[in-house]
């Protein structure tokens, strides 16, 4: 979640109160950014908890940043038309109904729902939490303002894997859930002290226009997507699903682009991309939050995984930490010390940070000792943190002050479909790599199996108790021989997506040797 631009105001509010509102602020969009990095953590034991299967663990991840990604636009619009303040408030009662249906949930049904009530939040906290900043802080001191914004949610991201851990172990996966009511909390009662003391003009843009026709093509070209490669990893690749979801979203992609070139009031204005810097902003963002995912999600997964090393959530949260403070540290500092005219080389050197920070972890294996993974993680969250800092700047360098709210929101939204995506895409290569080292010996080591394809889709998309029960029909050797089995395949499919990553990274290099421009 990339830190927008700071955006010009005529408005000034009270000049002693305005910490009131940056306060608010600052603690909803650390609820978010903490919440966000502690589910990470949290995965396993939701996992084992609610006996989810592998596919439907994704989706824990998919449809909060799909949600996100489609609502953020609409929010912005909608924060116009009836207040931020409302939005925000809005925003901040979602994500607590979210937290509340994740934290009662019996089933994955239930806390899918409740992902989606979060992504809401996000998206209503994120529209409007700098503009607030924006539109109440004395000019001299808005800066300053944003900068401690920015700190507050590389802040979060920064503990929530600890933090996620350490309740995760201590009390319940479910506690940060409820952690994130008295955050939330905390946040809305400033809101209210906010609203009553008309801290935030209420004045409203009259006849803005929601792009609901374009939010509805973005929404089902990249629902149909992503779930168009779960689908593929279940039935095949030529399966008639699978190629319909896969063909409704292609159509839905070139639905939104033609909606988008002739609506008078657009969710992403295409004439921002004539602008090279833009074009590399947004590709960027995409490419973060795809490097996110790769340890947020598959190199923690890989630390938790009994397959993998086998920590415990709290220990892999201070394993983390390497990485998350690296992102902080970077994500603060950089800003501040790169000057105009470095930010292409800075940018260069990020993406290539990826590229190598991910190419090391590679050959990672169960038997590797964290003590020289540490390092690699700094580097991969250097490359992540000067991302995240520093292609807004680039992107809103060549936008006019007029549209800088909507450029933003776009280089945002960016951010979040590389989040989903990434998830998507690594759990593709992990299956199809997983595939490839079972299916061919999986008829000589369980030679008594009648239906060698239902074992193979259990052991690939089966929940824990699903793989466990078809283990026990099988003789001890046999369910010992398939366990060493899944531990090789494992270790491979690991392999197989931090070199993905890596090629992801080096494509992020290209594009911005290419694409971003010297400026003086």
């Amino acid at each position: 979640m990339p830190p927008p631009e700071a955006q010009p105001s005529a408005h000034s509010s009270n000049e002693t109160k305005h910490w009131l509102v940056l306060a608010a602020a600052c603690v909803g969009a650390f609820a978010v950014a903490y919440n966000t990095t502690a589910v990470m953590t949290a995965l396993p034991a939701m996992k084992s908890s609610l006996d989810l299967s592998t596919d439907a663990l994704q989706w824990v991840i998919n449809i909060y940043m799909l949600t996100t990604a489609v609502s953020l636009a609409g929010l912005g619009h909608f924060a116009d038309m009836f207040g931020m303040l409302r939005i925000f408030a809005i925003g901040l009662v979602a994500f607590a109904l979210g937290s509340i249906t994740i934290a009662l949930a019996g089933d994955a049904a239930v806390v899918l729902g409740g992902r989606v009530f979060q992504g809401i939040g996000v998206a209503g906290l994120i529209a409007t939490s700098v503009a607030l900043i924006n539109v109440t802080t004395p000019e001299e001191k808005r800066t300053g303002a944003i900068g401690i914004w920015a700190g507050s949610v590389a802040l979060g991201f920064a503990l929530g894997p600890l933090i996620g851990g350490v309740l995760t172990d201590t009390i319940s996966w479910r506690a940060i859930f409820v952690l994130d009511l008295a955050i939330l909390g905390t946040a809305g009662l400033l809101c209210l002290y906010v609203a009553r003391a008309g801290l935030v003009p209420s004045a409203l843009e009259a006849g803005t226009r929601i792009d609901y026709p374009g939010m509805a093509f973005l929404a089902v070209a990249l629902g149909c997507f992503l779930y168009g490669l779960t689908s593929g990893q279940l039935f095949g690749w030529t399966a008639l699903q699978t190629l319909a979801l896969l063909t409704v979203a292609v159509l839905g992609a070139c639905a939104f682009v033609v909606r988008e070139l002739r609506a008078e009031s657009p969710l992403v204005n295409f004439g921002f991309f004539v602008h090279a810097d833009y074009v590399a902003a947004t590709a960027g963002m995409i490419i973060n939050g795809f490097s996110q995912i790769g340890v947020l999600y598959f190199f923690n997964l890989f630390l938790q995984a009994p397959e993998g090393l086998n920590f415990s959530a709290a220990h892999a949260g201070l394993a983390l930490l390497p990485f998350t403070f690296a992102m902080f540290t970077v994500s603060l500092l950089a800003p501040r010390l790169l000057p105009p005219e470095r930010l292409g080389h800075a940018l260069i050197g990020a993406m290539l940070a990826l590229a190598i920070g991910f190419w090391l972890l590679h050959d990672t294996n169960s038997q590797t000792h964290y003590g020289v993974l540490w390092w690699k993680l700094i580097i991969v969250g250097t490359g992540i943190g000067l991302c995240w800092s520093l292609l807004p700047r680039v992107g809103m360098r060549v936008l006019p002050d007029a549209s800088s709210g909507q450029g933003s929101g776009v280089i945002s939204t960016c951010n979040f479909i590389g989040l989903a995506t990434g998830t998507a895409a690594g759990s593709v290569v992990a299956s199809q790599i997983k595939r490839g080292e079972i299916a061919p010996v999986l008829a000589g080591v369980a030679p008594s199996v009648p239906d060698l394809d239902a074992l193979e889709a259990t052991l690939l998309h089966g929940s824990e108790s699903q793989i466990d029960s078809v283990l026990a029909k099988l003789s001890p050797d046999e369910a010992k021989t398939i366990e060493g089995l899944l531990h090789g395949a494992f270790d491979q499919a690991f392999s197989g997506v931090m070199t993905m990553m890596a090629i992801i990274g080096l494509i992020g290099a290209v594009l911005c040797i290419v694409l971003v421009r010297k400026t003086a």
